[in-house]
């Protein structure tokens, strides 16, 4: 009697990715293939309100190969929002989470799948060579590492990525956290599950631009910070208390200054600009931090969902495959990908 196959889920966001993907796919496919005796996959691309025409070219992925499951967000809710879609919607006993981009590239999948055999819950992958980007996303995430060290109650390494593999335990955990600002890299950290490491070389993008821009990097990095700390909030007491003790020093200056020397003493307009100033500074940054908090309470306790979807190809049953049309046939042929009973009768050779 024949065991049976462990199902795999792999869970690839994308927005705007339409030039990639199905370079990703066949690359994907060519490394699944020798697996497909042990292991059972499950391809699920989520589109993150693209405009262009990538969840056109997600169905008719779904089209060529059974293996693959679409959703479409509503609108562009992140890819935090695509990746806690894909996760709600996986079905595999394992679960792994990769870009399309093919930065992630597909050959490290069997090796996350080797190390899953070893009793842990979680397989991180970590870049041997990090890809430095512009200059100014480059200073930006230097940045926000060392503040994220300094102030954060779990240690993230900047060289971890969120190519992964985790448990279907780990997936129910992370589903449990409903989060309105999640950082899923911080989030497999913090529960403190047992996991190895998997170094790999990133990969240059394949095709177009990365869509991630420096105030998204902002946003990321205030997400890790706030959902993951409450130092800043012990920070804006400091400040207080400097600026407090700065305050005093400097009047007692002032008043051995009029003991000692009465006569040339004078309140200059110098020190009542400085002193105003570092006494607003300080009490903008306070009000700055506790905004911040207090918005996030405000948004969690909304209970709004972290996306809404549109589309969902297994809603309709076979409805993909069966629907093929003179444009899926085009755009097999344009990327060399086989129409739907080849693909079928490949596996099954």
């Amino acid at each position: 009697m024949t065991e049976p196959k462990t199902r795999v889920s792999i869970i690839c966001p994308a927005f705007q990715e339409q030039e990639v993907l199905p370079h990703f796919h066949r690359e994907l496919s060519a490394v699944l293939a020798p697996l497909e005796s042990v292991y059972e996959f499950e391809v699920l691309y989520i589109d993150d309100g693209s405009r262009d025409n990538t969840l056109a070219a997600m169905k008719t992925l779904a089209t060529l190969d059974a293996r693959v499951r679409v959703l479409s967000l509503a609108r562009n809710f992140g890819k935090e929002a695509a990746l806690q879609a894909g996760l709600e919607h996986a079905g595999g006993e394992l679960i792994i989470t990769m870009d399309t981009d093919l930065q992630h590239p597909p050959e490290v999948i069997p090796l996350l799948l080797e190390k899953a055999r070893e009793p842990v819950d979680l397989v991180i992958t970590v870049r041997q060579e990090y890809q430095k980007p512009g200059w100014l996303n480059q200073l930006g995430t230097q940045a926000f590492y060392r503040v994220l060290h300094s102030l954060s109650e779990i240690e993230i390494r900047r060289e971890t990525s969120d190519f992964l593999l985790m448990t279907r335990k780990v997936a129910d955990v992370l589903m449990r956290m409903q989060e309105k600002h999640r950082f899923m890299k911080g989030l497999v950290h913090w529960m403190g599950f047992a996991y190895l490491e998997v170094p790999f070389r990133p990969n240059d993008r394949a095709l177009g631009q990365t869509k991630f821009s420096f105030r998204q990097l902002i946003t990321l990095g205030k997400d890790c910070l706030f959902s993951f700390s409450k130092k800043p909030l012990t920070l804006a007491t400091t400040f207080g208390i400097i600026t407090l003790c700065v305050g005093l020093i400097w009047a007692l200056a002032a008043l051995l200054h009029f003991i000692l020397q009465p006569g040339e003493f004078r309140l200059t307009e110098h020190y009542l600009i400085v002193s105003s100033h570092v006494l607003a500074g300080a009490i903008l940054v306070t009000i700055g931090i506790l905004g911040e908090y207090l918005g996030r309470i405000w948004e969690q306790v909304r209970s709004r969902p972290n996306y809404l979807l549109k589309y969902d190809s297994e809603s309709k049953g076979n409805a993909e495959r069966a629907d093929w049309k003179p444009h899926h046939a085009a755009f097999a042929a344009r990327n060399g990908l086989a129409p739907p009973g080849e693909c079928d009768e490949s596996r099954a050779r």
